[in-house]
């Protein structure tokens, strides 16, 4: 949020890049959102700044698929590209002012939060759903990650979850999934009990 004081020192105004179509998923974690909810498009934004969280006008969009195996790291990756392209052409058309400005509709905004270390934390006794956590490990990576507790040998460990069928047991370097079956009498359960298989 930038006070209004320090709005005012640029008479053409603050240019923002923000990763989604506004006002869709305004906030600090619009991909991992748009990831665990399944879109299958989003985008780039630049706006005007003013003093609300991604409200302010929109200069231009541009849309991008999301890949079935898109993480938020890949994602952001691509989306800040297209973002570094779109700013250079919009300061050439502001400058000969050929923007026009449009407001965003407050009626169709939704807001993301901050990510906490527990929201990639799978209660094994209630799980989601297969889709959920391949959401989740694709949305979380690389943090807060996908994770759960687990007691081999009486130790419980924590187990993540990682993109590409990956699986790493505490203390222990990423493995596949025929690697962790093999390797843990109990891995098959889990991997079947997380719909994983």
């Amino acid at each position: 949020i930038i006070p209004k004081r320090v709005l005012e020192i640029f008479p053409k105004g603050i240019i923002n890049i923000h990763a989604s179509l506004l006002p869709k998923y305004r906030g600090p974690t619009p991909v991992q959102n748009a990831i665990l909810n399944g879109e299958k498009v989003t985008g780039v934004t630049l706006i005007k700044l003013d003093e609300k969280v991604d409200h302010g006008p929109i200069l231009t969009q541009k849309e991008e698929k999301i890949l079935e195996d898109d993480t938020s790291d890949t994602l952001y990756a691509r989306l800040f590209k297209i973002g570094s392209d779109l700013i250079y052409q919009t300061i050439k058309n502001s400058i000969k002012g050929e923007l026009k400005l449009r407001e965003q509709d407050d009626s169709k905004a939704t807001f993301t939060k901050l990510l906490q270390k527990n929201d990639g934390l799978i209660d094994f006794d209630n799980l989601p759903s297969p889709i959920k956590i391949d959401r989740m490990i694709r949305a979380y990576y690389p943090w807060p990650g996908v994770f759960f507790k687990y007691k081999f040998d009486n130790k419980e460990k924590i187990i993540k979850l990682l993109p590409k069928n990956k699986i790493q047991v505490e203390g222990k370097n990423p493995m596949s999934y025929k690697d962790f079956i093999n390797g843990y009498p109990q891995g098959k359960e889990i991997l079947n009990k997380l719909g994983l298989n």
